[in-house]
């Protein structure tokens, strides 16, 4: 690498001196606005509004922030050159993980409102749903997740920064740390696990009635395709903002637009063969969490909107090659997906516990979630500004950066 190339190269790793103190104003204030929605909800005429709210969206950002970072612990497994431009990027929601589990503590005061077997307990399921057994374990759970995630982006973290502070390539990287294969694998793991966990606890559960095997696997399904989309928005802000364009190229939004085609219709696959299982077991106790969200109002539409923005929407504006290289219409339909993605989450959750016939949504749940918008985004402010934004220390980075001027110069 020659030395304006390397120049170059760490002037973009490093990390920005500080967020603008505006924006992170601004973001501080939607999660104090988030706080004061939910405790005006609450302290309000309508807590199950509040807490069901806050619910969702515990579910949705907690999956989301894990989905993103499980990309980074892909690469790493896969030993994947072309993703290492956006592995720093991927693991910026971590931080967002160390606060879930405060989160989760935080819907401990709502539990009698949003759990139905407490009030009405299922003998046969007693020993699984109770209150302090269903927190322990599940914030047992997104505990190890986070310390993982930690364990996993520290160390690389740490030699970028003391790469960064040498200056030089001298000698160049030759391998990963040692850590980072086992913590990976473990990461992956425990993803599965977690999430399943969550699943079952935190949304089936609110049906105790109504089981489904698939159902951990859609959850955690989703929250990788929600990773994915968030993953394209920050590659384009840090094209735009952060001076990553260089490293950050047509072929990484290509490829990353393929992945989130594929991920569509996984999701959707695993959303549609829940109704096989149902129809060819001849299960019809289980159809009951279905039929009151595809046939009776107000959920009707709402599972229609979900359907088309999700799934039918993004699979046909995937299957063009043009569209994945526009990065500003990427951003668009990510957050379409995004947007949609979390109406599903509202729909898994909602239904179970509101008696009403009208739909809840209004200020109260916007204002819910701009709070956990803000701390989500607040989190990758704070992460992208402290540590290297490009994993210089990382020898498959060095690869690709090889394999990509290789093949500028045959362009040429």
């Amino acid at each position: 690498m020659t030395d304006q190339a390397l120049h170059r190269l760490f002037a973009a790793a490093r990390p920005p001196c500080k967020a603008s103190g505006r924006l992170t104003a601004f973001l501080a204030g939607l999660v104090v606005l988030g706080v004061a929605a939910l405790v005006s909800g609450i302290t309000g005429d309508q807590p199950l509004r509040a807490w069901q709210a806050y619910l969702v969206n515990l579910v949705f950002w907690t999956a989301l922030a894990a989905g993103c970072v499980l990309f980074s612990a892909i690469q790493t497994l896969t030993h994947a050159h072309w993703g290492r431009s956006l592995k720093r990027l991927a693991e910026a929601p971590a931080l967002f993980l160390v606060a879930a589990l405060p989160l989760l503590a935080g819907l401990y005061p709502g539990r009698e409102l949003i759990f139905p077997w407490i009030a009405h307990p299922l003998p046969a399921k007693a020993h699984w749903l109770n209150a302090p057994s269903l927190f322990l374990r599940d914030g047992t759970g997104l505990l190890l997740l986070a310390l993982t995630a930690w364990a996993l982006i520290l160390p690389a973290i740490r030699r970028d920064q003391r790469l960064l502070a040498a200056g030089h390539l001298d000698p160049p990287p030759q391998e990963q740390p040692k850590s980072a294969m086992p913590l990976a694998n473990l990461y992956g793991i425990l993803y599965f696990l977690v999430l399943s966990l969550i699943a079952f606890d935190l949304i089936m559960s609110l049906s105790p009635e109504w089981y489904s095997t698939l159902f951990g696997a859609y959850y955690l399904v989703g929250g990788f395709y929600c990773g994915l989309a968030l993953l394209i928005i920050l590659a384009v802000i840090a094209t735009r903002s952060l001076g990553l364009a260089e490293f950050i190229t047509p072929v990484h939004f290509q490829n990353l637009g393929k992945l989130l085609l594929g991920f569509c219709l996984m999701t959707g696959d695993f959303f549609y063969t829940q109704f096989l299982v149902m129809w060819y077991g001849n299960l019809p106790e289980e159809t009951s969490f279905i039929i009151e969200r595809i046939r009776f109002a107000p959920w009707r539409p709402l599972s229609w909107t979900v359907l088309f923005v999700c799934f039918i929407i993004p699979f046909a504006t995937l299957l063009s090659s043009r569209i994945k290289v526009k990065p500003w219409a990427m951003v668009a339909l990510c957050t379409l997906i995004l947007s949609g993605m979390w109406l599903e989450r509202f729909l898994l959750v909602a239904p179970s516990v509101w008696p009403a016939k009208e739909l809840p949504i209004g200020i109260m749940e916007v204002g819910i979630t701009a709070g956990f918008f803000g701390l989500m985004a607040l989190t990758i402010t704070l992460f992208l500004g402290r540590f290297p934004l490009l994993p210089v220390a990382d020898p498959l980075f060095h690869r690709h950066l090889a394999q990509q001027a290789e093949e500028g110069s045959h362009g040429h």
